[in-house]
């Protein structure tokens, strides 16, 4: 039975290789990857968060742009006021987010 712990993690496992380190350790060495201290903390942040609704309104809008797709979405977004409240954000899709802004980190 081993006692010796392990170089780079110091459990004690069942077998060690020739350097001294267990399985786990020496699969990140020959992979040439690092194992990174992590620390819990609180961060604050910004996400900005863009969704894709498809929303059905009845709206009074001008006749003269019914037919016409391209000035129907001008009036639109001319009018928000008047359609936003139908926006049911449960319905979202196509949903991505990005943070823009980070305020820091405490412990």
């Amino acid at each position: 039975m081993i006692t010796e712990p392990c170089v780079e993690c110091g459990d004690v496992p069942d077998l060690l290789d020739e350097d001294l380190t267990c399985g786990p350790c020496r699969i990140q060495i020959h992979l040439g990857a690092t194992v990174l201290e992590t620390k819990t903390v609180t961060v604050r942040f910004e996400v900005q968060e863009i969704s894709t609704v498809d929303v059905e309104a009845e709206l009074e809008v001008p006749v003269d742009i019914i037919d016409d797709d391209e000035a129907l979405q001008q009036w639109l977004d001319e009018h928000e006021d008047d359609w936003a409240s139908e926006v049911d954000v449960d319905d979202a899709h196509d949903i991505a987010r990005e943070v823009v802004d980070v305020y820091g980190a405490s412990a």
